[in-house]
């Protein structure tokens, strides 16, 4: 991997801190698309969130240091020096973006789940370039593997699940599927609790290949969490919607027709999404050609 991206004297820029940067920023550009689009006031929420973003970056940090005291009891300062000591604890950015996002929230009376739901999907955005800086830096390693898709990873003796890289995969389809919902009407806090059980569903699927293995209480907690805001602000019942899926798995398994509708359903979904991404990649190359931009 490449840890460090280059130095300059007896300053070096690392990779992780790169990566980090940008999904700061990344970050902060899916929340002012999402002011733009829901007629917010944008400086006022870009505050916000940013003070949220660092809420949560403070967060993390303080919880890799409670995680990993032996590397900052005999030098506290490299509590600020990510460049040197890379690493950030993942569900300690979550609960300190959350508690910062809450206090600032009542201070400035704006309606909390308004900007829970803008801030969760800077979040994910965030989340998804700070995996792959992961990945470059070798922090949240995964457990050793022989797959031929295992990565080295710094500080660590043989080849590794490279699963900063499966987490930023699962957690940009997780965007994707907010971004959508996010762009048309919903209940306030709808977006906030489909992050919450995506996030919480994505490190319990990972926590196995993980070496560190203390996220997985968290992940059910996130899960939970996000199921009872769900079906708080939607009103609906849980039990309802189980008997509707109960029955309707009892026809699928029983009844060919049902069986041919939801395959034609997906492969109708699936050739809709293919043709999306087809021609927005046939007007990305038009628009490249008009800029006269050349590939080699």
């Amino acid at each position: 991997m490449v840890p460090v991206l280059f130095s300059i004297g007896s300053f070096t820029v690392s990779s992780y801190g790169v990566f980090l940067a940008l999904g700061i920023g990344f970050g902060i550009f899916l929340v002012w698309r999402l002011c733009r689009a829901w007629d917010l006031d944008e400086e006022k929420s870009l505050d916000l969130m940013l003070l949220t973003f660092i809420g949560g970056f403070l967060g993390a940090r303080i919880y890799y240091a409670l995680l990993n005291l032996q590397l900052f009891v005999s030098s506290p300062l490299n509590l600020v020096l990510i460049h040197k000591v890379p690493g950030l604890f993942f569900w300690g950015g979550i609960l300190g973006g959350w508690l910062t996002l809450y206090y600032f929230a009542r201070r400035f009376k704006v309606d909390f789940w308004l900007l829970a739901d803008i801030a969760m999907v800077g979040v994910l955005g965030g989340l998804i370039l700070s995996d792959l800086g992961c990945f470059f830096g070798g922090c949240n390693i995964g457990i050793p593997s022989k797959a031929f898709f295992a990565a080295p990873m710094v500080g660590s003796i043989g080849k590794r699940w490279p699963i900063q890289l499966i987490e930023s995969f699962l957690l940009t389809l997780s965007l994707l599927r907010i971004w959508s919902e996010a762009l048309r009407f919903h209940q306030r806090g709808k977006i906030a609790s489909l992050g919450f059980m995506y996030i919480g569903i994505t490190q319990l699927i990972l926590d196995p290949l993980k070496v560190d293995k203390t996220g997985r209480a968290f992940s059910l907690v996130f899960i939970l969490l996000g199921l009872t805001i769900y079906y708080k602000i939607t009103k609906q019942s849980p039990i309802t919607q189980f008997k509707v899926l109960k029955k309707f798995l009892g026809r699928f398994l029983k009844e060919p027709d049902v069986r041919k509708r939801v395959v034609q359903s997906v492969y109708k979904n699936w050739y809709n999404q293919k043709a999306t991404i087809g021609w927005k990649l046939r007007n990305l190359k038009k628009m490249l050609r008009r800029s006269n931009v050349k590939f080699s």
